[in-house]
């Protein structure tokens, strides 16, 4: 029984709309009455039935409990008036008819019969380019019918009443454009519920104006959206801030004045408040910080008032308002994008809400499940549902929504618009324009968060019973297509679409071929909306998308379509741009003669034909804006008009003595009554179809002011601009303070503050700095001066201006501004989207070539919108005739590698099997169209190419590698296949060039997950061209070759021939069996794989390998998308393999397959030794004269030949001698032959695998020990050559640290420099005859000592010295005691500090050890001692035992005192966590302690120390200085759990000193507490505990205690996954969250340089691992005695970083740097330290020392393994040179009887 006649409603002739205009003008009343009496149905109260008027003039309908046919008496009428002017401009529409817009949008429709119909049409944001037929279509789409969306509905309606929600409650969304938004609107609509949608792209503090200014009980919002295949998070980027961050301005006041009057005399309180209130008056809600900064401004002005009088009132005042905040009650949530969000107390799931309310609703209408009410027929359906969940009848004016719109004042407005008047004009516009009926399917490119949205989107189509698209995301992703295919694919026939948005699409061709590649034409009406259009964008629109494409017209406060060109084929339709008033509409154009005092218009006249004037509407109509909101509190009395005196000043007040209403635009009429409209004629500019008023913009803008005392803005004028794509976009002028210059950064700033406050939309596309603005003799800036020379107009008088020069100036500005527009546009060089940019090039009159830079930091990884985006560009370039060749290259240091594995796990982990077919169906469509491009495209390979990046490399048709580049397959590592082609076009290509070795190869490749170099990868056939030359790049090389290329020459004319044949016979069969499987290196991969667990793995990549094989590279590529989507959802496979890898746990890969396996013996070996390709170890070598051989020996562990994993053990069992190749030196390397190594614990580390196997960090088969020595230089490196300081022949003490030499890092410290130690840290370690080392890492060898002496040291002296000489710093006569005294590095600490003039005392274990240490001139405490022999373990867990721990250690420090002579001054500890708390317990006041092991256990512990001190001396003493980032950490011991007055004193005394600050504190009120202190842009960001709690639950630990930790030495696994727990679970969350804060351009991680702790909480291991590496320090200022500290010792020993307290420091420190190595070599020389004899053995006797180490058997000196030394002793090369000639010739027999003088060294 809805209405749908194919005549009524259509004016079918210019008669026919002259005599509705006059029906209209007549009698408004009863037209409009004619109109909703038809066009909504009504409620009669008394026969409880819904009714409308059908075409016989019946009152026809539904009885509201039986759903029974009803009828009413036909002089029934809904209303007591049809209108009433009493009040106007509040005019009332249909005066006590009742109504409800849901009823009419869905029941209606069911209860005649069409429930079935299809209501809505969903598809998400996300694309899969291969649906379709390859066409395209969205990942996720639904369609409802309107029987499924009132279950839907109901649904919702009753969790809100569930939830206390009633009739006239406000209620606000938050949401993408989503379904769920559509149901929550209509259940608001249901219960007669005031809704207020607000857009997605607006600002968290708009979305608090407008939940406050609604008064709104409840927040609807989601965890995410999807824009443009990426998650965009709504509640925490939003919601959470909007009601957290911000709060109603009477509210904040209040609570000031309260505070004010009970501390101040009423005067001064009465002052204060008055200053704060005028500051903010602006506001609708603000953050506490505003009203913290203008009281302080204001108590800068009361002198009388005593300082500490104001310290406790900020104080007091920054409380109370914490506990100031919205009056939302709730917060729904919608699951749609499953992103991590925080929890409140105040937030509810959607879907668990909707479960709650199910069964109950289900019980409620009879039936048990949702089948049972699916098989009812409709009646019985809506009697089921429909009256169990009733739309509640409300009076015709009852307000619908509130919609918000800006102001030219800068306060925006909330437009009402209601369930009766308004819902029965927009529908009928729907038959007046459109001829719509209920086969039509509309689709409206629009958010509900716009009036467009409402009333198009949802309402007008649902009244009329049609389908509607809700399409989420961009209608132009991932290509302009994307609209026309939603076109398509829906059969739509009437379609809505802003002229921006079909101006950006007309401009570029490339969108234009995109949208021409799918079918329009089922569109009968296409039209534009809310914006002026331009003729030559009708013309296109009628051309290419539908010829009755028409110009509609209407804003916000209209409701509804005003102008357009109504159906019937009468008006002269033509792309002019024309547009008519409805018959309803009475529209003028009006032309200002004489203005009043006030402003108002006293005199004007009608605009003649064709010019310009400001628009109005005489008369009113049913769905204008009934009021603007306001006056919530007496809703629902005959009073209630909403801000009634704002709307009639807004709109009705511009013409004197009328009601005449006035929109703000401009326009000019023409001919045959239309007009054409030209924007608006106040301070508010268009944007993509959204209203923003410039002065908000400025408002925003000038906030800088106010926020930052030194603000360099001094003022500003915003005007709009026009812009291809937006219409309108803002542009900013800008003076600047007096004095002072605005930089880029400040102009970034800016930006991010327009952001902040009012949504992307509003950040001014550019700021134009001017010394001053055009200004009237009065003072008033000219901005019709400013926006006429912005758009080239003329300028009109100027002589009114007090600074006419200043019009030159800006001109001059604007014409720059303008100039560097068409540059870029005339160029048109450079294309920019989110991941991907364009360069088009020029190589030659003739060429252009197209550089596609693919840049998604910090890898590249090729996520969904990557891939989306590639193949947009790559299908644009394919119509781009005049780009001849495209080359790729990646941004950074990377090509690409690989795919977003966080982006695959969300997905495997959830069973998405469609998501999971996304990701490989857009990579092999993008790389489909790649590789069918029709042009060369050239891979310039800068890095690494794994995974997706090596799938794309494969489909170009040439690939140049940097030398350093690597390619891979990795995907079996995370449990897949290659997903991208991998397991196809690899399989191919290799073997096209290799045949059946090729293939196997390639198999290889992808069972292995092992990387291969450039230069393997040329030989196997994947990279065509090596970059040989240092100094030239991929992309470089590529552009020559295309210059050959185009000049028909070089390798390109061969390379694309091939590309074009393969691509011929990509279907074709290629051979395929068994056999090859059985080729030696794949099937030892095949063989390691399988051992490793992944039986299954592998059986899917030869599954897709045979099928492409056998039915060609399309059935192959089909096969492979589909198995790699099963994967990744396979519980067994993607969800297990990614969290492993991501977690570090994944099982090994195969090793590679080499010529000589490092265990190789017998006859391969034989042979190598015959034919000079290795060396006997300890061979005579002559550099210059010895050939280097291809191989060398080497001591260490390799990995397993069974299953690639690292063979550890004790060193007895698991140290072997190896064989590996001989490396070649890099320019700033030098190769050297070993004569003689040092031994030391890092071997036995690296041997073990405890803690942490070196395995773990780098992608290597062998682990060679080693770390320093003496040895000879046989070859330089070119640079090295170039600094002359190194020759071949020279011998050298080996320091065994290297760091990045080219970093700038370097200069801060070397160990800041990616320092690492050979033989742990890397894999080439010096227990082997060859090693390639920096050239910092050689020293020349002291002449006084023997080579094995040279080969003992570097290490263990190296870090001693950098410990005493640098870490501490010592002074001679002051007190030392060391752990370890008599053995290693204790021993070399006790002899060096001694010699040193200090008075040592070294712990030991036995007497003989001690008689050791006082031989040397050292005192010896024995921790054996009875009297403290237990006393030796961890402080307690226990608190209450902390004190009893303390008492046991009495007698220990005392006896160390004594042995000391007096209070020790420094502790050099190294025997880890049993002894590190009783040496920093013996440690004196003011004395430092430094570390450099933990030999045995990593968790240490230690007992504060007594004194305190100030936060200011503190940072001293850590050297805290400006530009620095400083964390300070807020909360423990806070008063009130609110005021830290410690921390507060902290951020105080760190802006002072110029810190960059981040506060970390506990709970949200602490959050907002510190925040409203007002402390200005120096704290960057407060970080809330309990917000990151919320948000991960169970996944998160917070900072406390480092938790005991499982045996390092006995219980590794367990060791290591303890350490990956507090870095995944506490550091990295809290890291996280910090970063943003305190990242800069020099510091890309946010680390802090300063940590500010806390004596009231152990949060000592978080601090360690979050400040600055080699240069951080965390700091205490507080009483620290009878509290226990712990944390992770390799964080502050490895890292070098310090714990600075009151009383004491804790330094950790490490070997020593190169230079630091020369100063101690200086040392030596000079006598001040000496070198431990060491003890020296053969290197075949290496595995049995380590052995003799690990089980502490060892003896107190150094080992050295000796290499190539015929005897010990020897010091000259001549010396070495000629034992090596003795030895040899005893070898061959031969016997030496002269000897020459001065030889006696060779015979020692």
């Amino acid at each position: 029984m809805t209405h749908h006649d194919s005549h009524w409603g259509i004016l079918g002739s210019q008669q026919g709309e002259d005599q509705s205009r006059a029906q209209a003008i007549n009698d408004p009343a009863e037209y409009h009455a004619s109109i909703a009496a038809r066009e909504l149905h009504w409620f009669d109260a008394m026969g409880e039935q819904w009714v409308a008027r059908d075409a016989s003039g019946d009152w026809q309908g539904w009885d509201s409990a039986t759903a029974e046919n009803a009828a009413a008496p036909s002089d029934w009428t809904p209303w007591s008036a049809a209108l009433d002017r009493t009040t106007a401009p509040f005019y009332r529409w249909f005066v006590d008819g009742q109504t409800n817009a849901c009823f009419n949008l869905l029941d209606r429709h069911i209860l005649s019969g069409r429930g079935d119909k299809q209501a809505l049409v969903f598809e998400g944001d996300r694309w899969d380019p291969s649906k379709n037929d390859g066409r395209g279509g969205p990942v996720f789409e639904q369609r409802l019918s309107y029987r499924e969306l009132l279950i839907e509905v109901a649904l919702r309606a009753r969790a809100l009443q569930k939830l206390g929600l009633s009739a006239g409650d406000r209620i606000a969304l938050n949401l993408p454009n989503i379904l769920e938004q559509i149901f929550y609107i209509l259940a608001a609509q249901r219960l007669g519920v005031i809704y207020t949608p607000v857009f997605g792209g607006f600002s968290a503090k708009t979305l608090s104006d407008r939940i406050h200014d609604a008064g709104a009980k409840l927040v609807i919002t989601a965890d995410g959206g999807y824009r443009n295949a990426e998650v965009v998070s709504y509640k925490s980027t939003y919601a959470d801030p909007a009601l957290d961050n911000y709060v109603p301005r009477p509210d904040a006041l209040k609570a000031l004045s309260e505070v004010l009057q009970s501390r101040l005399p009423a005067d001064v309180a009465e002052r204060l408040e008055s200053q704060v209130a005028e500051a903010v008056s602006g506001e609708i809600t603000l953050e506490r910080a505003d009203v913290m900064r203008e009281l302080g401004l204001a108590l800068e002005r009361e002198r009388a008032t005593a300082p500490e009088v104001i310290a406790e009132l900020r104080t007091t005042v920054a409380s109370e308002l914490a506990n100031v905040g919205h009056a939302v009650s709730h917060v729904i949530v919608v699951r749609y994008t499953g992103n991590d969000i925080v929890e409140h107390s105040r937030d509810s799931w959607s879907h668990d809400l909707v479960a709650d309310v199910e069964a109950d609703m289900l019980a409620d209408a009879g039936v048990a499940d949702r089948g049972a009410l699916n098989s009812l027929d409709d009646g019985a359906f809506w009697k089921a549902i429909g009256s169990a969940v009733p739309a509640l009848p409300v009076e015709a004016n009852w307000p619908l929504f509130i919609i918000y719109t800006s102001g030219s004042t800068g306060k925006p407005k909330g437009v009402v618009h209601t369930h009766g008047g308004w819902l029965s004009g927009i529908t009928h516009t729907m038959r007046t324009v459109f001829n719509a009926n209920q086969d039509d399917c509309l689709y409206v490119i629009g958010d509900p968060g716009w009036i467009t949205g409402q009333s198009y989107l949802i309402a007008a189509p649902l009244a009329f019973g049609m389908s509607t698209v809700i399409a989420e995301g961009s209608p132009l992703f991932p290509h302009a297509g994307r609209f026309a295919s939603i076109i398509e694919r829906n059969n739509v026939t009437l379609f809505k679409a802003g002229s921006t948005f079909l101006k950006a699409v007309m401009t570029d061709p490339a969108s234009t071929q995109e949208m021409s590649r799918y079918d329009m034409s089922t569109l009968k009406v296409g039209t534009f909306c809310a914006e002026p259009v331009s003729p030559a964008v009708q013309k296109f629109a009628m051309e290419n998308i539908c010829s009755h494409y028409i110009n509609s017209y209407w804003a916000t406060e209209h409701g509804g379509i005003v102008f357009s060109c109504p159906w019937g084929d009468f008006k002269p339709l033509e792309a002019d741009a024309k547009t008519w008033p409805l018959p309803w509409i009475q529209a003028q154009v009006r032309i200002v003669e004489e203005t009043s005092d006030s402003g108002t218009v006293s005199k004007w006249r009608e605009a003649e034909a064709g010019e310009k004037g400001e628009l109005v509407i005489t008369e009113p109509y049913p769905y204008l804006a009934r009021t603007l909101w306001g006056d919530g509190d007496t809703l629902g009395s005959s009073d209630w008009r909403g801000d009634i005196d704002r709307f009639s000043e807004v709109y009705f007040s511009r013409w004197d003595g009328e009601l005449t209403y006035t929109q703000g635009d401009y326009a000019r009429r023409g001919d045959q009554g239309a007009f054409t409209l030209h924007g608006r004629s106040d301070d508010v500019i268009n944007v993509s179809g959204h209203r923003i008023g410039t002065e908000e913009i400025e408002g925003a803008i000038l906030r800088d002011k106010t926020i930052r005392q030194d603000s360099p803005v001094g003022n500003v004028v915003v005007v709009g601009a026009p812009h291809d794509e937006k219409g309108e976009t803002p542009v900013a002028f800008l003076v600047a303070a007096a004095g002072r210059k605005l930089s880029d950064e400040d102009l970034s700033r800016l930006q991010n503050l327009v952001r902040t406050e009012k949504g992307a939309t509003a950040v001014p596309s550019d700021f134009l700095v001017v010394s001053a603005f055009p200004e009237t003799r009065s003072g008033k800036y000219m901005r019709r001066t400013l926006r006429a020379i912005l758009l080239d107009q003329p300028l009109g008088d100027l002589s009114t201006l007090r600074n006419p020069e200043s019009v030159e100036e800006i001109q001059g500005a604007v014409a720059h501004w303008r100039d560097f527009g068409r540059l870029a546009e005339a160029r048109q060089i450079i294309q920019t989207w989110r991941y991907l940019r364009v360069e088009t090039h020029r190589l030659d009159d003739d060429h252009k070539v197209a550089l596609l830079v693919i840049n998604h930091p910090p890898v590249n990884a090729l996520n969904e919108r990557t891939l989306d985006e590639l193949h947009t560009v790559v299908q644009q370039l394919e119509h781009q005739d005049d780009v001849d060749a495209v080359v790729i290259t990646g941004a950074r240091g990377a090509f690409v590698a690989g795919a977003d594995v966080k982006e695959l796990l969300e997905v495997g982990e959830a069973g998405d099997l469609e998501s999971a077919r996304t990701p490989p169906n857009a990579a092999q469509a993008a790389f489909a169209a790649l590789e069918q491009l029709g042009k060369p495209v050239i891979a310039a390979v800068n890095g690494p190419a794994l995974g997706g990046g090596n799938e794309l490399v494969m489909a170009c048709s040439y690939v140049i590698a940097a030398d350093h580049a690597q390619f891979g397959q990795p995907e079996i590592n995370l449990n897949l296949l290659p997903g991208y082609g991998g397991t196809q076009r690899l399989v191919r290509k290799l073997h096209r060039r290799r045949g059946e070795a090729g293939m196997a190869e390639a198999l290889r490749l992808m069972v292995s997950g092992r990387n291969i170099s450039a230069s393997e990868a040329i030989d196997c056939g994947l990279v065509d061209e090596v970059v040989t030359d240092a100094a030239a790049s991929p992309v470089e090389i590529a552009m020559a070759r295309l210059r050959d290329y185009f000049a028909n020459s070089g390798p390109l004319t061969a390379a694309q021939d091939e590309h074009q044949k393969a691509l011929a016979a990509r279907d074709d069969a290629i051979p395929y069996s068994e056999s090859i499987l059985e080729q030696p290196a794949l099937q030892q991969a095949l063989a390691q794989i399988r051992a490793s667990g992944r039986e299954k793995q592998v059986a899917r990549v030869l599954d897709a390998v045979a099928v492409g094989a056998e039915q060609g590279q399309s059935a192959g590529l089909l096969h492979e998308a589909e198995l790699f989507a099963e994967a990744v959802c396979d519980p067994e496979s993607g969800p297990t393999g990614i969290t492993a890898f991501l977690e570090k746990r994944s099982a090994p890969l195969p090793t590679q397959y080499v010529e000589i396996s490092p265990t190789a013996s017998g006859e391969p070996v034989e042979e190598l030794l015959a034919s000079g390709d290795l060396l006997p170890m300890g061979a005579s070598f002559f550099p210059g004269v010895t050939p280097i051989p291809r191989f060398q020996y080497g001591y260490g562990v390799p990995k397993s030949a069974e299953d690639g994993r690292p063979a550890h053990g004790d060193p007895v069992d698991a140290e072997i001698k190896l064989i590996f190749e001989t490396p070649e030196p890099e320019p700033n390397e030098a190769l050297v032959y070993v004569l003689a190594s040092e031994m030391n614990f890092n071997d036995i580390w690296a041997i073990t695998g405890i803690p942490v196997s070196p395995f773990d960090a780098r992608d290597a088969d062998v682990q060679v020990t080693g770390s320093g020595g003496v040895a000879m230089i046989v070859r330089l490196g070119s640079e090295l050559i170039a600094e002359g300081r190194l020759s071949v022949g020279d011998v050298c003490t080996v320091y065994s640290g290297q760091s990045e030499l080219l970093s700038p890092d370097q200069g801060l410290d070397p160990m800041a420099a990616d320092f690492r130690i050979q033989g742990y840290e890397r894999n080439d370690g010096s227990h082997a005859q060859f090693l390639t080392v920096q050239g910092p890492q050689l020293h020349p060898k002291l002449p006084s000592l023997s080579f094995e002496e040279a080969g003992s040291y570097g290490l263990t002296l190296g870090t001693i010295h950098r410990a005493l000489y640098h870490t501490l710093d010592i002074e001679p006569n002051k007190r030392l005691f060391v752990e370890g005294a008599s053995t290693g590095t204790g021993y070399d600490c006790l002899r060096s500090a001694v010699s040193s003039g200090l008075d040592v005392v070294g712990m030991v274990s036995n007497a003989e050890r001690a008689a050791r240490v006082e031989a040397v001139g050292g005192a010896a405490v024995d921790r054996k001692d009875p009297q403290w022999a237990d006393a030796f373990t961890p402080v307690p867990d226990d608190p209450a035992e902390w004190a009893s721990w303390e008492a046991q250690g009495a007698g220990f420090v005392a006896a160390t005192e004594t042995a000391a002579g007096g209070r020790v001054d420094y502790v050099v500890s190294h025997a880890g966590e049993t002894a590190f708390p009783r040496s920093f317990q013996a440690l004196g006041e003011g004395g430092v302690l430094t570390f450099y092991g933990a030999s045995s256990g990593y968790r240490f512990t230690f007992m504060g120390k007594k004194g305190n001190s100030s936060p200011s001396e503190m940072f001293t003493r850590a050297g805290l200085r400006a530009g620095q980032s400083l964390l300070i950490v807020y909360g423990p011991g806070a008063e009130d759990g609110i005021v830290d007055r410690v921390a507060i004193e902290a951020i105080e005394v760190g802006c002072q000193r110029g810190a960059q600050i981040a506060v970390l504190v506990d709970t949200v009120p602490q959050r907002e507490f510190v925040n409203s202190l007002g402390f200005g842009a120096q704290v960057k960001g407060v970080v809330s505990l309990e917000e990151i709690e919320r948000r991960l639950g169970d996944d998160y630990d917070p900072p406390g205690p480092f938790a005991q930790m499982p045996n390092p030495f006995t219980e590794s696994q367990a060791f290591k996954e303890a350490v990956r727990l507090f870095s995944d679970r506490t550091l990295k969350p809290i890291g996280s969250a910090i970063a943003p804060f305190l990242r800069n351009t020099l510091d890309k991680r946010g680390l802090p340089d300063v940590v500010f702790e806390r004596a009231g909480r152990d949060g000592l291991a978080l601090a360690t691992s979050l400040v600055k590496p080699n240069v951080g320090k965390v700091v205490y200022a507080e009483e620290l005695s009878g509290q226990r500290f712990t944390f992770y010792a390799p964080q502050v020993w490895m890292r070098q970083r310090r714990i600075i307290m009151p009383s004491a420091e804790i330094r950790g420190t490490h070997l020593n740097t190169a230079r630091e190595f020369a100063e101690m070599q200086e040392r030596i020389a000079a006598g001040q330290i000496d070198v431990l004899p060491p003890m020296a053995r053969p290197i075949e006797d290496i595995a049995e020392i380590h052995q003799a180490m690990w089980e502490n058997r060892h003896g107190g000196a150094n080992y050295v393994v000796t290499h190539a030394l015929p005897r010990m002793g020897l010091k000259t090369k001549d010396e070495l040179y000629r034992a090596w000639a003795l030895r040899d010739a005893a070898e061959r027999g031969e016997v030496i009887t002269k000897v020459e003088t001065g030889s006696a060294g060779a015979l020692r």
